[in-house]
């Protein structure tokens, strides 16, 4: 997530500061980031060719960054000589080795180049001597000779991070222009497209965006665009004929089934950002739900329930904020969903190596939700940005969480530009809930945990009779010794993570928003616990 920071306070959290943007990673297959982010004109610019970046400039710019910002201190000699050891995923001939004073460059058991070390601190010297060995391994290997500056960078960094933490990574142009395309929008017409069968089918449209004023539907097939033929091209081709300048036009061809009617429009490209909000009422209750937090969600979130107020008018019993299966995003949009519940208290801080990671964030009054009662639901999905929204609303004793323990992605990562418009994601902070404890491993756990169990007047029979996670279970969860990690393990078991969405949880949401009384003996561990600190 980026961060845009305010020290002790932050209002209204959507302005950028800065190239360097602090950012919780989204948790994915392989911490992949959001299916969320340069501007949004820039999304569908080419990307300089690597080839056009020298193995020095890529180095050095990742080796000084890694050494400022990560949130452990970097043993340069480790960090450089375990990366030309990727070398060998190219060609297996080619090994690297280091002595106290060497950096030697194998041919099977043949020395082929040998190196002085630099001064262990030295970025500069370090990245000059991956080149150096990197061309000295070209020299002795065709399959090197042949493969592309982005491939080499590509092995050489995987393997020079596999050794730290599982969120720091190295994103190459492609997957890094997806990942800022999904942060911060894009330049496109707005349609979120399926492939079946080499057809291009329109599975989403972005209220008000060019595709939905032109009338295109859920449903239909997207044939050509500019005359160029969808059928049967690559996946990320035909993305990328979609998107482009904002302002730019492109003509586009559909099939609507089952007529198998054809025509053709003309759209002009605008700023798209995926929706990550929704909102429907039920009765007296609005339902809220975020899938992630990108650029817009805070300010969408906000309109919710503005809508929310003005369609249920005053006899509205409440919100139910649903954060299931939220990966996380933006951490500068966890803020301002937090601070648009909450009139004061702080939200979250942040810990690390680097001084601009010790932050502290904070409420200010002034917001529309702050006087809406709320249910927040969670699972073992709700991750990274959900989980400082979750641990701010308890711990504030603003709402009642109910689900089952949340994943435990407690640690904020930098985003770097980097030389070749790729992206290295760095670990440089963790966050803290506000009575302190770090959610790194461990997660909220719920006030209602509903893990195993999917009977709803089971679970309001358990809070009438007092039976929520209890504050004694709470005081344990905030002064847990992170440093033993099967104990965290068996907390987390107290009520397990899991990551069905089950109707169940919305329905005791619903009840306890109904009975006032029962709301406020789901919210008494929580206060409890918090009194008990």
């Amino acid at each position: 997530m980026r961060a845009a920071y305010r020290p002790s306070s932050l209002r209204k959290p959507r302005s950028r500061l800065g190239v360097l943007a602090a950012a919780l990673v989204l948790f994915a297959t392989a911490c992949a980031g959001p299916r969320e982010t340069v501007r949004p004109e820039q999304a569908a610019a080419p990307a300089p060719r690597a080839a056009q970046v020298s193995p020095t400039q890529f180095f050095h710019r990742a080796y000084d960054e890694l050494a400022v910002r990560y949130i452990q201190p970097i043993d340069m000699p480790v960090l450089a000589s375990t990366g030309l050891n990727g070398l060998s995923k190219i060609d297996q001939r080619v090994t690297v080795k280091r002595t106290d004073t060497r950096l030697q460059v194998m041919d099977g058991a043949i020395v082929a180049a040998s190196y002085d070390l630099p001064r262990r601190d030295d970025a500069l010297r370090w990245a000059q001597l991956t080149a150096a060995a990197i061309d000295s391994a070209r020299n002795i290997s065709p399959a090197l000779r042949d493969t592309s500056n982005e491939r080499v960078f590509r092995a050489v960094m995987d393997e020079a991070l596999a050794p730290l933490d599982a969120y720091t990574r190295y994103d190459d142009p492609d997957r890094a222009r997806d990942a800022r395309a999904a942060r911060d929008g894009f330049g496109g017409i707005g349609v979120t497209v399926g492939f079946e069968q080499g057809e291009v089918r329109v599975d989403a449209v972005t209220p008000d965006s060019p595709a939905g004023r032109a009338g295109i539907r859920v449903g239909d097939r997207l044939v050509a665009a500019d005359g160029r033929a969808f059928l049967g091209m690559p996946e990320r081709e035909v993305i990328s004929r979609l998107r482009g300048p904002i302002g730019s036009e492109v003509r586009i061809e559909i099939r609507r089934p089952p007529a198998e009617t054809r025509s053709e429009l003309k759209l002009t490209r605008s700023h798209i950002v995926s929706p990550t909000v929704t909102y429907r009422r039920d009765g007296d209750i609005a339902y809220l739900r975020v899938t992630g937090f990108n650029q817009r969600t805070t300010d969408a979130l906000t309109d919710a329930v503005r809508r929310a107020k003005a369609e249920i008018g005053p006899k509205m019993r409440g919100a139910v904020l649903d954060l299931r299966g939220n990966l996380g995003g933006l951490l500068d949009q966890a803020v301002g969903v937090s601070d648009l519940f909450l009139a004061r208290g702080t939200i979250v801080s942040t810990r690390g190596r680097h001084r601009g990671a010790l932050q502290s964030m904070t409420a200010q009054q002034g917001d529309i939700g702050e006087d809406v009662p709320l249910v927040v639901l969670v699972n073992g999905q709700s991750a990274s940005a959900s989980e400082i929204v979750a641990a701010a609303l308890q711990d504030n004793g603003r709402a009642v969480v109910v689900g089952t323990t949340s994943f435990g992605k407690g640690s904020v990562q930098t985003l770097v530009p980097m030389p070749n418009d790729g992206e290295l994601v760095i670990t440089w902070a963790r966050f803290h809930a506000p009575t302190g404890y770090p959610l790194a491993d461990l997660g909220v756990i719920p006030a209602v945990c509903t893990s195993g169990n999917d009977q709803v007047a089971a679970a309001l029979q358990a809070i009438n009779q007092g039976r929520t996670t209890g504050p004694d279970v709470m005081v344990r969860w905030r002064a847990a010794d992170h440093s033993d990690m099967d104990g965290l393990k068996r907390l987390r078991q107290i009520c397990a993570p899991e990551n069905a969405n089950r109707e169940s949880d919305l329905g005791i949401a619903e009840a306890l928003l109904r009975d006032r009384t029962l709301f406020s003996r789901a919210l008494e561990s929580v206060q409890l616990a918090a009194e008990a600190r």
